[in-house]
């Protein structure tokens, strides 16, 4: 009997050492549940001067249209000439964003050497950092407001031959506009 109950008592701790491993592998395996996960993707809306812009595409834009801070009774109102000093004004809407943005303004060399850049302000909040002719911002998720970016513009009178020579070169074509080349892009700022 003895034979018997020893038997016995292996079978039962088998039995035991069995189930208990087959409930931890069980619950080892439910552990390790699978499934579906929904997100939302943050909305990406912004526009430079009502132009909607898309995520890390460079936009290029012409400046046209100055405002004109300084004035001479020999030059016609509302005329870009030598002598005169001007601003144009670029607005970087982020307001329907869900995201940081970090902006680079990149200014192209003139069609003139008489033309040139005075300073450049961030009017609104914020600092911009200056690069040689990139000028770089960024707008934290946390203040998402409009930044308006100030270019002021001069057109210096040399009165040299040469400069003389480039105005008049300039002012007599048939469309005597001046173009300022301006390159923007946008990208998410991730904090680096």
């Amino acid at each position: 009997m003895d034979r018997k109950r020893i038997t016995i008592l292996i079978v039962l701790s088998v039995l035991l050492i069995v189930v208990f491993f087959s409930t931890y592998s069980y619950a080892l395996f439910e552990s390790e549940i699978t499934g579906e996960v929904e997100t939302n993707i943050a909305s990406w809306k912004i526009k430079i001067n009502n132009t909607l812009i898309q995520e890390g595409i460079t936009n290029q834009f012409v400046i046209n249209s100055i405002n004109y801070t300084q004035t001479d009774s020999n030059v016609r109102s509302g005329k870009f000439a030598p002598g005169i000093e001007g601003y144009y004004d670029l607005e970087i809407d982020p307001t329907d964003t869900e995201v940081s943005v970090k902006y680079s303004i990149i200014i192209e060399d003139f069609e003139t050497e008489n033309l040139e850049i005075d300073r450049i302000e961030l009017l609104s909040g914020g600092t911009l950092t200056v690069n040689d002719n990139t000028y770089t911002g960024i707008i934290p998720l946390s203040n998402q407001t409009i930044q308006r970016i100030r270019i002021y513009l001069v057109w210096t009178d040399l009165n040299t031959a040469e400069g003389n020579a480039e105005d008049s070169r300039i002012g007599t074509r048939d469309n005597p506009d001046v173009n300022i080349p301006v390159t923007v892009n946008l990208i998410q700022y991730l904090g680096e």
